[in-house]
């Protein structure tokens, strides 16, 4: 395998997702082996992760899309777009 074709694979969109994947197996843990209290606060979190594993998908579909899978390109674009999300994030 081509190490370009890899790096257009693995992303920080991807890895956003994977970590959208993490949220939710955490949310669907407490939902089944939690208590009461868990049970009612963390289906919350299996729908965020549902909607932010998918958010990162779609957006790392249309990157990979635009770009035409140049992998440079792909990095690029992600980086700025992940910094600008953490940037809004710590300022709001």
């Amino acid at each position: 395998m081509n190490i370009d074709k890899l790096l257009s694979w693995i992303s920080p969109l991807v890895l956003g997702a994977l970590l959208g994947l993490y949220e939710i197996s955490h949310g669907l843990f407490y939902v089944l082996y939690g208590t009461p209290d868990q049970k009612r606060d963390y289906p919350l979190e299996i729908v965020l992760g549902l909607l932010f594993t998918a958010v990162c998908l779609v957006g790392h579909w249309l990157i990979r899309r635009i770009s035409h899978s140049h992998a440079r390109t792909i990095w690029m674009i992600e980086s700025i777009l992940v910094g600008m999300i953490i940037y809004g994030f710590y300022r709001s």
